[in-house]
């Protein structure tokens, strides 16, 4: 009964601000013939989507014609994951003050002319992710920023012109402490960061700081290589150095958590390991790795034709894969090594390239497409599944 009124509240209350905005939804229309006004806010809780929603909303604003004539009013809603983020992103937009009257209107907007024609789309927009290859990062560091990163990075006993790699692994801490409650749904993705150290070691030994990175973790890093910095429970952690660190690394090495759109929207290589969402590659366009899915019942590991055809590749919830039978295996320390040695030398032209590994990304990616049609070509350095890996994992493509 409770939740019946309320919902009735809140649709009476939802009414009475339509009716409030009538007059601006009526001056926005008559102006439509000579300027086009939109309205819409950020998604400022989640830093994932803070960092490349709002970067493809740059890449396609980047692609409308000089000409048009089109007035954003954006907003911001608090709290804001990363306020360093939230600095850079004002210096590109216009972000207006008031968030809250934009979304009144934008939901006026739409309620009254049954269009999204006066409303900005901030949130989702995968499709728009591909406008980022080849372009330039509207985000840039100024030089006080600059100075004041090498001046933390040596507090931390980084010296000046070091290079570094960042890694991260995914667990659910960040989400239990930020949103509150126990959210059991996104389990399937997390992995331990000790599988990365192998990768973490021959990346020390061939000259780079590792920083592990991310702002709640469950875990420790356990090392005692001073050149691998487990950032992330550091007293240095913060809002600043977070995008910092992670602007300006050689690449980074994590996960399809969040925090690895923020290397994404400084163009930097961001290497995915223990991915498991196969339809969503289509939106991610970086090298990767993921899961194999052990089917328990069958006894054996599901190929990708299996994956796919099972409805498993658009599986985002852990529930799914326990209800079909299915134990997502995480990648081994050994194959996340190969995988960052293969990032490493591809970036610095150390690679050779193996005839054999090219015809199988070439049949991965055919049947790949079979599947998800509208995916951009795969199989160059920047969006590829790592050589190692599947030589090793060959049946995938049964």
């Amino acid at each position: 009964m409770f939740r019946k009124v309320r919902a009735a509240l809140k649709l009476i209350a939802s009414l009475f601000l339509n009716l409030l905005a009538l007059p601006i939804v009526l001056l926005v229309v008559a102006l439509r013939p000579f300027v086009l006004v939109r309205f819409g806010t950020l998604i400022s809780k989640r830093i994932g989507h803070f960092a490349a929603d709002t970067e493809a909303y740059l890449c396609a604003r980047d692609r409308v014609p000089i000409r048009s004539r089109i007035v954003d009013f954006i907003g911001c809603p608090e709290p804001v994951c990363n306020h360093q983020l939230y600095k850079m992103f004002r210096r590109t937009i216009h972000i207006a003050p008031f968030w809250r009257l934009w979304n009144i209107i934008d939901r006026a907007c739409l309620f009254f002319t049954h269009t999204d024609t006066h409303h900005v789309k901030l949130y989702d927009r995968n499709e728009d992710y591909k406008y980022r290859i080849g372009t330039e990062p509207h985000l840039s560091f100024t030089d006080e920023e600059r100075e004041l990163g090498w001046k933390l990075l040596l507090k931390m006993g980084v010296p000046v012109g070091s290079k570094w790699v960042c890694i991260h692994n995914r667990d659910s801490s960040y989400i239990d402490k930020t949103f509150g409650g126990r959210s059991e749904y996104h389990d399937y993705r997390d992995f331990s960061i000790q599988s990365m150290m192998l990768a973490a070691e021959e990346l020390s030994r061939r000259g780079y700081y590792v920083f592990r990175v991310g702002s709640v973790v469950a875990e420790k890093l356990v090392s005692d290589n001073p050149k691998i910095i487990d950032y992330a429970s550091s007293s240095f952690r913060c809002d600043f150095l977070d995008v910092y660190l992670l602007g300006n690394s050689t690449f980074h090495l994590g996960c399809d958590s969040g925090i690895s759109c923020v290397p994404m929207i400084f163009r930097q290589t961001v290497g995915l390991t223990n991915f498991s969402l196969l339809s969503a590659l289509r939106y991610m366009y970086s090298p990767f790795i993921y899961k194999r899915m052990w089917h328990k019942n069958k006894g054996r590991f599901l190929s990708m034709r299996e994956i796919f055809e099972s409805g498993l590749s658009y599986a985002n919830k852990s529930y799914q894969y326990k209800r079909a039978d299915v134990e997502l295996i995480c990648n081994s320390p050994q194959e996340i090594l190969d995988f960052a040695v293969e990032i490493e030398d591809r970036l610095q032209g150390r690679w050779e390239e193996n005839p054999e590994d090219e015809v199988l990304q070439k049949q991965f990616w055919n049947l790949y497409r079979q599947f998800v049609p509208s995916a951009v070509q795969g199989g160059n350095d920047h969006f590829r599944i790592g050589a190692a890996y599947l030589r090793k994992h060959i049946d995938l493509l049964n």
